[in-house]
Parts: C-alpha cells; sequence; structure tokens
C-alpha cells in the first residue's frame, strides 16, 4: 500500500490499459479518478470493483477532447479531492486511434485526423497546464504513448505522429515541473491485446506474427503497461524523469 494517502487521476480510465493502471494504483492505495467519456457502465463497474477490493475510486466523465470537458473533469476531482494542490499522480491516458487503416496516411479523414490531435495530443497539453497548480510537489506526470511514436507505422500515421507530439510534450514538461520534485515520463505501449487493437487482433495470423517478433514471445496485456506505470509511481523513482520507458516485451528491437 506504498501510495496510501495519495491521489490519482487517470484519463480514457473505463477499460483497457487505462483500467488497469487505475486498478493497479489503487490496489498500492491511492485514491483514483477513473474518467470515461461514454462508457459509463464500464466506469461504474471498474470502481465498484476497486471499491469491493478495499480500494478507494469515484468516476467522473468527461469528454477531455475540449477544454469545457476538461475543466469540469478537475472540477470533479476538486469537488472530491479537496482544494490545490490536491493531485499526487497524473495519467494522461486517454487515446483516439484508428481502425483497419483508417488513421493511415492515404485513408486518414480530416474528422479522424482532428478527434486523434484533440484527444491524444490537445488533452494532454491542457490537462497538465491546469493541473500544474493542483500537483503537489514531488508529484507524477505520465503519458501514455506508443511504440509508434518512434517507429514507422504507416497503417497508423496519424495515430502514430500525434503519439510523437506527446513524447515532446513529455520532455518539455519534465523540465518545467522538476524544480518542484516532479516528474515527468511516457510509457510507450507494444502490441497489447486490448478492445483498442480489436482491428488487428482480428486479422489472421497478426497476433502470431506479432508475437514472433516480440523476444517474450507473446502480445502484451494491460497489466503489462499498468506494471510499468506503477513503477514510474513509485517514491523510488524520484529520480527518472523526460524518459521514455518502452513496455513492449522488446517488439522492434
Amino acid at each position: 500500500m506504498e501510495l496510501t494517502g495519495k491521489t490519482a487521476l487517470v484519463t480514457g480510465a473505463s477499460r483497457g490499459i487505462g483500467a488497469a493502471i487505475a486498478r493497479r494504483l489503487a490496489a498500492a492505495g491511492a485514491h483514483v479518478a477513473v474518467n470515461y467519456a461514454g462508457s459509463k457502465e464500464a466506469a461504474e463497474t471498474l470502481v465498484a470493483q476497486i471499491v469491493a477490493a478495499g480500494g478507494k475510486a469515484f468516476a467522473v466523465q468527461a469528454d477531455v477532447g475540449n477544454l469545457d470537458g476538461i475543466r469540469s473533469m478537475l472540477a470533479a476531482c476538486d469537488g472530491m479531492f479537496g482544494g490545490a494542490p490536491n493531485l499526487d499522480i497524473l495519467v494522461n491516458n486517454a487515446g483516439v486511434g484508428g481502425e483497419g487503416d483508417t488513421a493511415s496516411l492515404t485513408k486518414c479523414s480530416e474528422e479522424l485526423f482532428d478527434r486523434m490531435i484533440a484527444v491524444n495530443q490537445k488533452a494532454p497539453h491542457f490537462i497538465t497546464q491546469y493541473c500544474l497548480e493542483r500537483l503537489r510537489d514531488g508529484g507524477r506526470i505520465i503519458n501514455i504513448g506508443s511504440l509508434g511514436g518512434r517507429a514507422a507505422l504507416p497503417p497508423f500515421a496519424a495515430y502514430a505522429a500525434t503519439k510523437r507530439a506527446l513524447q515532446s510534450l513529455t520532455f518539455s514538461t519534465a523540465v518545467v515541473v522538476g524544480p518542484r520534485g516532479i516528474t515527468c515520463n511516457l510509457v510507450a505501449p507494444g502490441a497489447v491485446d486490448t478492445e483498442f487493437n480489436k482491428a488487428l487482433s482480428e486479422k489472421p495470423g497478426w497476433a502470431e506474427a506479432t508475437s514472433k517478433l516480440t523476444p517474450m514471445k507473446r502480445l502484451g496485456v494491460p497489466e503489462d503497461i499498468s506494471d510499468a506505470v506503477m513503477m514510474l509511481a513509485r517514491d523510488d523513482a524520484h529520480w527518472v524523469t523526460g524518459q521514455v520507458i518502452e513496455a513492449s516485451g522488446g517488439l522492434f528491437l
């Protein structure tokens, strides 16, 4: 229970990697705000599971792709956590991707492109900006990126570009918050078996082929990523900042 007494906000936390992160932080004792956009039932089920296991959590609905949504989310957190500074761990996890090759260079629509920019790039920027006064000294900012932030992924060119931008934001944020003892790092998942990657996982042979390219010889699971986040959330990680931590099982080595 090494995070007992600490608070955490995880965006996009109703399912997949975000849900695993919320569950892991709560299991370590943190009081967790579970943000969701539209999956109310999934978010409330997750909160109920956390509480049943002896943890503390609450659900907060907000579309973080616009500033009004971000402000309402943080106002709800203020109501539960108290006056600022009131936050110890911020996890910018919410993300939007394409299905099939709809996010590719050749087929990405303007609508999808703008939505990915809003959720994957604009949201972490302004959530972090608004949380600067809310974060306690010695806090943690953990951004969830993608292996696509450094590798060529033509079927997901637009998505990968937003994750590259998130790496840059991570580096700049680390410089800004460093004097306060706050760290900022990015966890970059590889191929993880989640609903987010459903279009890929349904392609015949994709899972097997990807597993063969991974030294660990399997796809990742959400808990692989939440464990990496927990590693950065610990007090022991106080000297680790401005880093991209690839939680990929060695994919693309």
